[in-house]
């Protein structure tokens, strides 16, 4: 059987005050009203539940009897609603789930685990969903995912997104590439093999679809998932491979391979962090994407640095 909430409240307040009158002021209601939800809740447990005695009310036997547990579930009720608009993070033991682009995840993750290891020790962090830009939206709106960092991509007014950083694109290269020795030319661009960093299997990347608009088509030679795979590979050939800037600048300080400007002028790269509109004011999400945005803010400056 279903029961207003509410009814456990003028409940309470009819126990503690012993009059009606008294009770209502408390509850800032009307007499007649809390007369009304007396009388529902004396049908729901088919008692009367306070008997009058002069001008106070007695509570009955059933009435004692309930008021324990009705009083206990009211009180976890406030906890509970209280807990909802509050984030403690250094207590908290959530678990978070992100989806981040592969390039980006050792250039954001790094500094933001910093941050959480001091500030919020024993919340965990999941980075391994990483879900195809189409079923973005849905993981969002499920939960399983908590946030996304991926490149600006069309969402419905259900995804809320803000921009983390702007970025451009270079080429990438091993530093003693035969082909390389002055500035990189686009016939030389076009010419050579590349690697297309992508989740997906099949499809043409960002630099290849702004290129294809310019009437330009590169030989793609090797598809794979990872940047640093791919950095890995062209230090053994005259492959050529094509990254966000901070990505490349990130990856040759930890390889023998150079960044070189891309031979024709390509739109900057917006990246974005993504959540759905049901955790916009939810306050462990919007936590996180404070730490986020502050990570992404670091990582620029580190960088620039």
């Amino acid at each position: 059987m279903k029961i207003d909430l509410n009814l456990f409240v003028v409940f309470d307040a009819i126990y503690c005050e012993g009059n009606i009158t008294k009770a209502a002021s408390v509850l800032n209601l009307s007499q007649p009203a809390v007369s009304h939800s007396l009388g529902k809740l004396r049908n729901h447990f088919d008692d009367p539940l306070f008997i009058r005695q002069g001008n106070e009310m007695r509570p009955t036997p059933v009435a004692k009897n309930v008021i324990d547990d009705v009083r206990e579930a009211l009180h976890q009720l406030q906890v509970c609603l209280v807990q909802s608009r509050q984030f403690e993070p250094l207590t908290s033991r959530k678990s978070f789930s992100l989806s981040l682009h592969g390039s980006l995840e050792p250039y954001y993750l790094p500094i933001l685990q910093e941050h959480l290891s001091v500030e919020s020790p024993a919340i965990h962090l999941n980075s391994n969903k990483r879900v195809n830009r189409s079923e973005l939206e849905n993981k969002l709106a499920s939960g399983d995912i908590d946030l996304a960092i991926d490149a600006l991509l069309p969402v419905s007014s259900n995804i809320c997104h803000t921009q983390l950083q702007r970025d451009q694109l270079v080429v990438v290269a091993r530093k003693d590439h035969p082909a390389l020795s002055t500035t990189l030319d686009l016939e030389t661009y076009l010419k050579l093999d590349h690697v297309l960093v992508s989740s997906r299997s099949t499809g043409p990347g960002l630099e290849d679809f702004e290129l294809s608009r310019m009437g330009y088509h590169r030989k793609i030679a090797l598809r794979c998932q990872q940047a640093l795979s791919a950095c890995k590979v062209i230090l053994n050939n005259d492959m050529l491979l094509t990254l966000p800037k901070t990505a490349a600048q990130m990856y040759s300080e930890m390889l023998d391979i150079a960044t070189h400007p891309m031979p024709v002028d390509l739109p900057e790269i917006g990246i974005h962090l993504y959540w759905h509109v049901n955790v916009d004011k939810e306050p462990a999400n919007k936590w996180l994407r404070n730490k986020m945005i502050l990570a992404a803010s670091n990582a620029v400056k580190t960088t620039k640095d």
